[in-house]
């Protein structure tokens, strides 16, 4: 088992068949790489050390959240999206300096951890269209409501999983519920329409936001699983 300083899990959610977690660890790891797969140490051996931290840290979470009998390979399919060798679950995990955050489920799912900077406002124009903008500039919050819009569309880029999506074109947020810590999420790309439920937490040091995607029903009412 991995053997950070300290690591610990600042809150767990389970709905339905999904768990997703935020943790948050602190100094230099030890770890020994017998503990790892090959593939794994290859990834990481890539990696700085100060990423490589976050790199497993976030891995550790999701150990710990996912109840697997023992530990199994984080790999990243072709397209770059993470999955667990031999595992039937959809996988999503994020980091951001000393936070992480992960996510398992029986659907395709996304998360996304952002410690809160002034780099969000600075590039907004990249991911937010003209409405996102307007609605952000008038929120009591501007630089929490940036990383919110940001992090929700990185969770359905992430669920997603094929790439070519444009943030600002194909990914759309609606119904933020900052009460309740929801919203809704579309993707509509070249006839596709796929539809999230976004939940959110916005901390005083980061946002932490995390999808699922909708489940189809079939015309007899039956969830389609």
């Amino acid at each position: 088992m991995l053997r950070f300083v300290r690591m610990e899990i600042l809150d767990k959610i389970i709905i339905g068949t999904t768990t997703v977690a935020l943790g948050r660890h602190s100094g230099r790891f030890e770890m020994d790489e017998k503990d790892l797969h090959a593939d794994e140490i290859a990834i990481i051996r890539e990696l700085s050390p100060r990423k490589r931290s976050e790199w497993l840290a976030s891995r550790e979470l999701l150990y710990r959240i996912a109840g697997l009998p023992e530990r199994v390979q984080c790999l990243y399919d072709d397209l770059g999206k993470p999955y667990l060798k031999g595992v039937d679950k959809h996988i999503s995990v994020s980091h951001s300096e000393l936070w992480c955050a992960a996510m398992i489920s029986d659907h395709p799912c996304g998360v996304d951890v952002q410690v809160y900077s002034d780099t969000a406002r600075r590039i907004a124009d990249r991911f937010l269209s003209p409405d996102d903008l307007a609605i952000v500039s008038s929120s009591n919050n501007p630089l929490h409501y940036y990383h919110l819009y940001w992090g929700a569309k990185e969770c359905l880029y992430k669920a997603y999983g094929k790439r070519k999506l444009g943030f600002r074109e194909h990914i759309f947020i609606s119904n933020i519920d900052t009460e309740k810590g929801t919203g809704l999420g579309e993707i509509r790309y070249e006839g596709i329409h796929l539809q999230y439920d976004i939940y959110f937490t916005l901390l005083p040091e980061v946002a932490w936001v995390y999808c699922i995607q909708h489940v189809p029903v079939n015309i007899t009412g039956e969830r389609e699983l």
